[in-house]
């Protein structure tokens, strides 16, 4: 009746037909008893037979329906006995010899699981624990994996929890070992049983056949109960006292009852005298066992085991421990220990009673089934899952040989199994131990079963107290480490590292975006599976999405209502509901905590945009540039190939960049469909509502139906039914909350609901927060109030999860929590191991709690690691309200974080397991490997931020460089930016802060290549500024509180670095340009509008975009692709309409909208040159070369106006770019000039006539520019201006009466090349690239005011820029894909810019020469003639500060060579009276003393022929080395005498061929007629030649070697190309444009060697010489062989050493002093290569990913050849032992000269080309100046002494 009733109300309330199928399988009322009267009561054999149809039987007493509906396969007979549970190991025995399912992705971790006795063997794994652990993991985190050792018996004592589920619990834990790849499955044995433990669950049918036994004998022995009372009233005593060998069982579990709780007394009472009378086995024990006896067995069994017919089948399953024993769950510890030993006791009498009458009923085999011990149960799992077993299992035997004689010992009950109060073994479980051993023996092979003896001790095994237990865990260990480490090396898959850092930086970057990639589309795939409805909303989705394409999707709904799994759907299904090929882009936000920043998730977005339409560009990191990339990736959508934007989750992005959805509020391009989901009235669902036209849709909650059925299949996936009672409880909760959320929450709690739960204990809140409050409430009462809410605590306020490592350290912070966990009292008392040894919070205790939060709790993979956070925030949210109710509160969570990332938790292998980064050195060469910890570099300042600790973040993250080293390195240079954003303090703004800030958006470009280079970068930039902070008086504050210790750490670098001495880049401060983007290839010309903020580029792949500035975004990207055109000019014309494209000698004019071409001409001989006139309407074209214009009415569809010829007074100067034309008109008026010419000309574009000429108003002016404003025709004109070059006069003329009105004047800085006027004729802006320092400064002239300012500096050269607006200054350099944009307002009124013509150009470096009888000085030529600086380079205090500077002293017809701290100045030039013709000369020699300061000497009457300045050299003893006045032989100038010395003249004795070192074979080559053409003889040609052609083929051979051998002769004429000598100055060797060279000796002057090579021509541009001239290697090609060869030749002998062939494009070379050791770089591939030509070795060093080597490169080799010194537009450290690049140094300028300070010094001294401050540059960690005499000699100019100053010491 009752199950009718139940059954018409749930009938009623869901308006259902029929009941469910769950429910349908309840039999009928009376179907039971009538099933149990009408059977007998089987035998044993019949109980048997039984058993092994069980899973048959118990299905077939249920009706077809409900197995239908369950749909549970059957399963082995063994397994439906007693088992975890039918869910959780389902087939458990069918998994032998199977494979286990594998991951559906290659998981980089190892999980290895530990497994053995509670007791015996805590020593083993303990030393497991502390000494191997840390050793695996430093060992898998060095290559790129994560490692974690599961012991979940360490630390406690035994397995009884509140559930029993420790079988359940091992088994998931060891399966997701399993999962992973290499040894997993570790067992160690000793000679103790486990502890044994009552089944949890046991089959219907197997438990009634036990308790039939039992009430069997319990029958039997009532009906002798008349004739046995008499004796047992006149003996009892004796005849129950069972023998000793049969109550081994009872002896050993009825020792702890005393201090039992009360509230079990009665039962405990009954079950001591169960077990005490129902544990022997003997063939009396029936006589002795009376009927009261076995029916307190029936009473403990129905106790403890309820029949659950909530399973599907039915099954008896155990109560909780707290059903009977409260105190279990007691918060009193004394009372939790009684209760946990009262339930030992239970334990002990149920497992007693199954072992006696579980063979009875079942048969020997299903009872050893039945009560297996958990280590049991991970034995057969463990040795049956994976095949072969031998492959990822071992196992690990200890013996103790003299066990058996210490068994009276206190410990030996810890390491065998004894007999209560006697010193014997137990037999009954020492032969079950022994079985266990035996199946380990079955199922493993010998070979990975590893045995080890080992002796007893006092204190039985204690490798604290004995040194041979020492020893033996020592070995254990090491063996242990050797095994694991060689299975993980069997399938790790690394990779040499041979690239530089920042090449393997990005391709880490690379790898880590397509992991990140493919778990989205991976969850996409699991959240698909569960979808079961919502067709409705799919529908509509589809509806809109055909109806509108081009409209976003945006799917609201309240937290947990299905927006995820409804989005997964629509991402599978939009293939099928839009034609096409169609690319879908999935993403959800949350997932890990990468998606959550909105830069990382659109560089996810931009990533797989470009990989699915193959576009190969590199993506971009910040975050502006990337909106604008995704916009540009769209647009490559087509009809064929449309894309969809499938984003769920945009309300969970994070604050770093304040939750940024503006870059999805644009329209969408044609054939793009967006599909987003974000939480109703959330942030970012009102935003795109409010900025963008999308269409919504709102979730609906559930239907009564679609919950019915979401219910009906979940409970038919867990194998379970409900009652009635239970049903309509579950149902009217879920109808009170119809989201998807709250039914999986729900179901999963009915799971604890079984069909004997009293209804009034089931409680389900009909609410989402209620429901999880009860849940952190169940939980509580299950596993304990403070655990509970101190790990709910950390996973909600960790950054994006926490890993179990993190948390079971945080849990054992908190004191409440050790108190709760009473550690001591779980911890097994053996003498090997201490509490202090042990966990103080056991991991099997988070392994259950994480078990019990079931599916609220996920794993994710993510910074590297797993980590465990909630699968929905609103779990979270409910958290934290729960328990972190103040602000206060969370921030001490938060400090706690901070403190284990810092280190500052105590606890061991700190350095293992946190430290910034694990390093690997990998091979001979020590090869470094770095594996970044991003869980610190991201966790740290995170925490910190929010635990209030600026202090400590600013010190240990923001100015700790290493941490911003690592930060930079490992994530991105971004990531330390949105960190200063968070760190910034609305209230006081630091100024170290915003500094600091500048310099990394300064070096944003150079770090994201390189972050390597940050020491570097902000030495280089800041080393000036911190230098001059200094206190204004004793006491005062610094100005900067952390950037002095910042750049102090950057000298002490970790990572060889290459740091410069003083600022040599530019400083912060200046005007700072943003990028924007939207071309996937380089950027070719750009033009600006007529109107607005329109601005129009094209790239090199033709393609066209539209771009409104203030906007800051493509607004238009115009199609077409008929005869695209890549521009290198465009103009807008007509209201922005049209735009006009020149490439070269063609011309066309398109319609921006349409694509369309209007007009086009490609056969023009001349180069067109466009502008515009009339306000767009007229489209002017000059053509260069020519006088011929051309006028264009572009109202008419370019109807020609006029076509005629212009002519000027004076013709053009130039034959390329001659013509100068205005960018602006006025009227139908264009400006037009010759460039460099004195006149301009306005030309009328409507009447084709030249209507007024303008001309320059000095005779000596040349025009550079024209231009026209609304009042003013601008002339730009070049004036000579004092001796510093050219000067730029801006002439204004009127435009209406072409007069002249006045001048402005610029600067001596001034280079214009592109210059721009603003749209209100206020001010001229031009862009000024120097070649000669790579930079490019931007100026502007007030016409106005006549101001004039330099507002910005930036490197590169600008290839063309615009601006119509101050706001709005746009340029792009050549070979870039963005454009830079500059507010020039922002700067416009700062007075310190101003320039005035008596702002000298800036000055340079042009040679830097080092002193070398003292080294501590360097001398330094200056670009601006006559100038000398002096540096002292062993002291840093006067870094940036010349020791001497010397104005005047030359100009730049003279000679100056240095030498000595000695100046000699070659000066008076004139010609010489002796010779026959006139020949200039040099005639006076001044010698100027640099530390007197006065010219000390003058000397005339020199003849010294006049050369380049690099072809004279200063050698010792005042001789200085040139070249004659033939250039045909070397002078010896004697400057004290001022004679000549002597001459060096080559001496040819012999002919050139006979002096050939390598001859080439006998010519087989014929002539034919044409003499300079020959045919290969082949030997069957000679065999048949007659005497006559052999005679004639040998005169002519002899012919053509006379004339080559004349042509040669003939050479040794030729005048000296260049030298090279020797460091010595003993050898010197010439080149001559010939096929030899000659090496000298200084000494003699004696022509001592010819080196030749009659099929090469030999020079000395690739070449280097040792020290001693002993050696020279050189470049050549061979012209007979067609080869390029690197040869070294020997200098002593004359003769060729070595060869390396085939080696084209060498464009630098360097050899060691001894000529062991040669490198050289090769143009071609950007890398070096190495070779050591005497061990016969070469190999090739990859170079950076930014290497290019240009026309000038030097190559240094130091420390005898480990070490290589690069210049090639960057400065770079190489280590060629270990084929590395240590470091780059990027500048901003160009270095102008290199030198290097002494042979045996790796310190660089850099000469910049716009600075003329002498940079030092060293390796970090390494020293200026080594400790020499030299060096510490005393300072010569008067600069002030200090030890601490000497760089040795610093």
């Amino acid at each position: 009746m009752l199950q009718d009733h139940a059954l018409s109300v749930l009938l009623d309330l869901g308006g259902r037909e029929e009941p469910p199928k769950f429910l349908q399988s309840f039999p009928a009322q009376g179907e039971e008893d009538e099933e149990a009267q009408g059977g007998e009561e089987p035998t044993g054999g019949q109980m048997v037979k039984s058993l092994t149809e069980c899973a048959t039987d118990s299905q077939s007493s249920l009706p077809k329906e409900s197995v239908s509906a369950c749909a549970v396969p059957a399963a082995p007979a063994l397994s439906e006995v007693a088992g975890p549970s039918p869910k959780a190991l389902t087939d458990l025995d069918a998994t032998k010899n199977k494979a286990v399912t594998p991951c559906p992705a290659k998981q980089r971790r190892f999980m290895v699981y530990i497994c053995g006795g509670y007791r015996d063997t805590v020593t083993e794994r303990q030393a497991l624990r502390e000494n191997v652990y840390p050793r695996l993991y430093l060992y898998c985190k060095q290559r790129g994996y994560d490692f974690k050792m599961v012991d979940l018996r360490l630390g406690v004592p035994d397995p009884i929890t509140e559930q029993n589920d420790s079988v359940e619990l091992h088994l998931e834990t060891l399966r997701e070992c399993q999962e992973t790849e290499a040894a997993n499955f570790f067992v160690f044995a000793g000679q103790k049983h486990e502890v044994p433990t009552p089944p949890l669950r046991i089959s219907q049918h197997a438990f009634e056949s036990i308790l039939k036994v039992v009430e069997c004998d319990r029958k039997k022995r009532s009906r002798r109960r008349p004739q046995l009372d008499d004796e047992l009233s006149s003996n009892s005593q004796s005849s129950v006292t069972p023998s000793d060998a049969e109550s081994s069982f009872a002896q050993g579990l009825s020792h702890d009852q005393e201090d039992l709780p009360q509230g079990s007394a009665m039962l405990i009472s009954s079950e001591t005298t169960v077990s005490q009378t129902s544990l022997s086995d003997g063939e009396d024990t029936g006589l002795a066992r009376g009927w009261v006896d076995f029916d307190r067995d029936l009473t403990l069994l129905l106790a403890w085991y309820k029949l659950d017919e909530n399973r599907v089948p039915a099954e008896y399953r155990l109560l909780p421990v707290s059903t009977h024993h409260p105190d279990f769950l007691s918060r009193d510890g004394q009372r939790r220990r009684r209760g946990r030993k009262a339930w030992r006791t239970s334990c002990r009498q149920l497992w007693a009673v199954l072992r006696r009458c579980a063979p009875v009923a079942l048969g020997e085999e299903a009872a050893a089934h039945l009560l297996r011990t958990v280590l049991d149960w991970e034995v057969e799992q463990g040795l049956s899952a994976l095949s072969p077993p031998e492959a990822f299992c071992h196992c690990y035997k200890r013996i103790i040989p003299d066990l058996l004689y210490n068994l009276c010992s206190e410990h030996a009950a810890n390491y065998i199994d004894l007999l209560k109060g006697q010193g014997e073994v137990n037999p009954t479980l020492h032969a079950a131990h022994q079985r266990t051993i035996q199946n380990i023996h079955s199922k493993l092979r010998h070979t990975n079963i590893y045995e080890r003896n080992v002796g007893w001790g006092r204190r039985g095994l204690s490798p604290k107290h004995n040194r041979s237990h020492l020893f033996y865990t020592e070995r254990l260990c090491s063996h242990f480490q050797r095994t694991v480490t060689s299975s993980l090396n069997r399938v790790m898959e690394l990779t040499r590292v041979k690239d530089s850092f920042d090449v393997r930086r990005r391709a880490t970057s690379r790898q880590q975006m397509q992991e990140e990639i493919l778990r989205h589309i991976r969850h996409g795939h699991a959240l698909d599976k569960g979808h079961v409805f919502r067709q409705e909303v799919l529908l509509e989705i589809r509806r809109v999405v055909e109806g509108a394409p081009q409209t976003p999707v945006i799917v609201l709904g309240e937290p947990g209502w299905g927006k995820s799994t409804t989005l997964a759907k629509v991402a599978l299904l939009m293939p099928s509901w839009i034609p096409g090929d169609v690319r879908v882009q999935l993403c959800f936000v949350g997932l890990t905590a990468e998606s959550r920043n909105v830069r990382l998730l659109l560089q996810s977005v931009c990533t797989q945009l470009a990989e699915a339409y193959g576009c190969h560009a590199d993506i971009s990191e910040s975050l502006p540039l990337l909106a604008s990339e995704l916009r540009t990736l769209l647009g490559l959508a087509s009809a064929e190939r449309p894309a969809v934007l499938v984003l769920d989750g945009l309300d969970e992005l994070s604050e770093e960049h304040q939750a940024d959805v503006s870059w999805l509020c644009g329209p969408l391009p044609l054939h793009v469909y967006a599909i987003l989901s974000a939480t109703t009235n959330s942030t970012a669902a009102l935003e795109l509502q409010k900025r963008s036209h999308a269409q919504v849709i709102y979730l609906p909650p559930l239907t009564p139906e679609e919950v019915s059925q979401a219910l009906e299949l979940m409970l038919e996936a867990d194998g379970r039914r409900l009652q009635p009672q239970q049903w309509q409880l579950l149902q009217q909760a879920c109808l009170s909350c119809p989201s998807p959320l709250f039914l999986e929450a729900a179901c999963f709690e009915t799971r604890a609901w079984s069909s004997f739960s009293p209804q009034e204990r089931l409680i389900l809140p009909g609410d989402l927060a209620k429901l999880y409050g009860a849940v952190l409430a169940r939980l509580e009462r299950e596993h304990g109030e403070q655990l509970v809410r101190r790990a709910a605590v950390l996973v909600s306020l960790s950054r994006a999860g926490v890993t179990e490592d993190e948390l079971l350290e945080l849990l054992a912070r908190d004191p409440q929590v050790l108190r709760e966990v009473d550690a001591p009292s779980h911890q097994p008392s053996t003498s090997s191991s201490s509490s202090d040894s042990l966990p103080r919070v056991p991991s099997v205790l988070w392994a259950r709690l994480r078990r019990a939060f079931g599916p609220h709790l996920t794993e994710v993979e993510s910074d590297g690691t797993w980590l465990h956070r909630w699968s929905h925030l609103e779990f979270g949210r409910i958290v934290v309200q729960r328990y972190l109710r103040s602000e206060d509160c969370r921030r001490v969570v938060h400090a706690d974080f901070a403190d284990y990332y810092r280190g500052r938790i105590s606890g061991r292998h700190t350095e293992v397991f946190q430290p910034l980064a694990w390093v690997l050195n990998e091979g001979e060469e020590r090869r470094k490997n770095y594996v970044f910890n991003l869980r610190k570099l991201h966790g740290l300042p995170y925490h910190l931020v929010h635990s209030s600790q600026i202090m400590p973040l600013m010190d240990e993250c923001i100015f700790n460089y290493e941490f911003l080293l690592h930060k930079a390195w490992g994530l991105s240079v971004l990531h330390i930016e949105e960190d200063l954003k968070a760190a910034v303090i609305p209230d006081k703004e630091l100024l170290d802060v915003q500094v600091l800030s500048q310099v990394l958006l300064l070096s944003r470009a150079v770090l994201l290549q390189d972050p390597c280079q940050l020491a570097s970068q902000l030495l280089g930039r800041l080393a000036q500024i911190v230098s001059q902070d200094k206190p204004v008086a004793p006491g005062d504050p610094y100005k900067f509180t952390y950037l002095h210790s910042l750049l102090a750490q950057c000298q002490r670098s970790s990572l060889p670095t290459l740091v410069p001495s003083f600022t040599c880049l530019l400083p912060p401060g200046g005007l700072v340009y943003t990028l924007i983007t939207g071309h996937t290839t380089p950027v070719t010309a750009i033009a600006g509008g007529q109107h607005g903020s329109i601005v129009v580029t094209c790239s090199s792949e033709g393609s066209l975009r539209l771009w409104d500035l203030e906007l800051d975004s493509v607004v238009q990207m115009p199609t077409g692709d008929e005869n695209l055109l890549v521009a290198d000019s465009l103009t807008l014309c007509l209201s922005d309409r049209l735009v006009a494209i020149t490439k070269g000698h063609c011309l066309q004019v398109r319609e921006l909208s349409s694509g369309k071409v209007l007009y086009s001409e490609s056969e023009s001989l001349d180069v067109p040159v466009v502008t515009c006139a009339s306000e767009g309407k007229l489209l002017v074209v000059f053509y260069d070369g020519s006088q011929m214009v051309k006028a264009f009415d572009l109202t008419a569809s370019c109807k020609l106006l006029c076509r005629t010829s212009i002519a000027l007074e004076s013709d053009p100067i130039h034959k390329d770019r001659s013509i100068l034309v205005s960018r602006n008109s006025v009227k139908d008026n264009v400006l037009f000039a010759y460039r460099s010419g004195r006149e301009a000309a306005v030309l009328s574009a409507r009447g084709g006539s030249v209507v007024a000429t303008l001309k320059a108003q000095h005779p000596s002016a040349t025009i550079q520019a024209v231009e026209m404003t609304p009042h003013y025709l601008l002339v730009f004109c070049s004036y000579p201006y004092k001796s510093q070059g050219d000067i730029i006069h801006i002439e204004l003329f009127s435009t209406t009466t072409f007069q002249y009105q006045r001048s402005i004047l610029g600067c001596g800085q001034d280079l214009v090349s592109q210059l721009t006027v603003t749209r209100a004729g206020s001010h001229v802006v031009a862009f000024c690239p120097s070649a000669r320092s790579g930079t490019t400064d931007i100026i502007v002239w007030n016409l106005e005011t006549e101001d004039h300012k330099h507002l910005a500096r930036f490197p590169g050269l600008i290839a063309q820029g615009m601006c119509f607006d101050l706001r709005f200054c746009l340029g792009f350099c050549r070979g870039e894909r963005f454009l830079r944009l500059w507010n020039l307002v922002s700067r416009l009124n700062d007075q310190s810019l101003t320039y005035n013509s008596h702002r000298v150009r800036r000055d340079g470096t042009k040679e830097v020469i080092p002193m070398g009888k003292v080294p501590r000085y360097v001398l330094c030529r200056s670009m601006r003639p006559g100038t000398i600086r002096v540096w002292n380079v062993a002291r840093p205090r006067l870094a940036g500060h010349p020791v001497r500077v010397e104005h005047g002293l030359f100009t730049n017809t003279d000679v100056a060579l240095a030498r000595d701290l000695k100046l000699y100045i070659l000066t008076g030039r004139g010609t010489s009276s002796f010779t026959e013709s006139a020949t200039p000369v040099y005639q006076t020699l001044l010698v100027y003393d640099l530390l007197k300061r006065s010219y000390i000497k003058k000397q005339t009457g020199l003849f010294v022929v006049p050369c380049p300045q690099n072809d004279y050299t200063m050698l010792k003893d005042q001789v200085l080395l040139g070249l004659s006045e033939t250039r045909d032989h070397l002078i010896l100038w004697d400057l004290d005498s001022g004679y000549i010395k002597g001459r060096i003249k080559p001496s040819h004795k012999e002919s050139l061929l006979s002096n050939t070192p390598v001859r080439d074979r006998k010519s087989q080559i014929i002539p034919v007629k044409d003499h300079k053409v020959f045919q290969l003889v082949m030997p069957w040609d000679r065999r048949m030649e007659t005497h006559t052609a052999k005679r004639r083929r040998l005169e002519r051979e002899a012919q053509r070697e006379k004339e080559e051998q004349w042509r040669l002769d003939q050479e040794k004429f030729n005048a000296v190309d260049r030298y090279l000598l020797s460091g010595d100055e003993q050898v010197v060797v010439c080149s001559y444009f010939a096929h030899h060279l000659s090496v000298f000796c200084m000494s003699t002057l004696d022509h001592m060697h010819t080196l030749e090579d009659r099929s090469s021509l030999l020079n000395l541009q690739t070449a280097a010489l040792t020290h001693t001239g002993g050696h020279l290697v050189i470049s050549n090609y061979s012209e007979a062989q067609h080869t390029p060869y690197l040869t070294l030749w020997d200098l002593k002998r004359g003769m060729v050493r070595k060869r390396l062939k085939n080696e084209p494009g060498v464009c630098c070379v360097a050899m060691t002093n001894d000529a062991s050791r040669v490198a050289f770089g090769i143009a071609a591939i950007n890398k070096i290569k190495v070779w050591d030509p005497f061990k016969r070795k070469h190999k090739t060093i990859s170079g950076y990913g930014s290497l290019q080597f240009g026309v000038v490169n030097q190559l240094f080799l130091v420390e005898e050849g480990a070490k290589a010194i690069l210049l090639a537009g960057e400065l770079s450290m190489w280590d060629l032992n270990a084929g590395t690049v240590l470091s780059v140094f990027t500048p901003d300028s160009t270095i102008q000269c290199v030198s290097l300070l002494g042979d045996a010094n790796n310190t660089i001294l850099l000469g910049f080309s716009d600075d003329p401050t002498l940079i030092t540059v060293r390796l970090s960690n390494t020293g200026v100046v080594k400790a020499t005499p030299c060096a510490r000699r005393e300072d010569l100019f008067g600069e002030s002494s200090s030890s601490e100053d000497e760089q040795s010491g610093h």
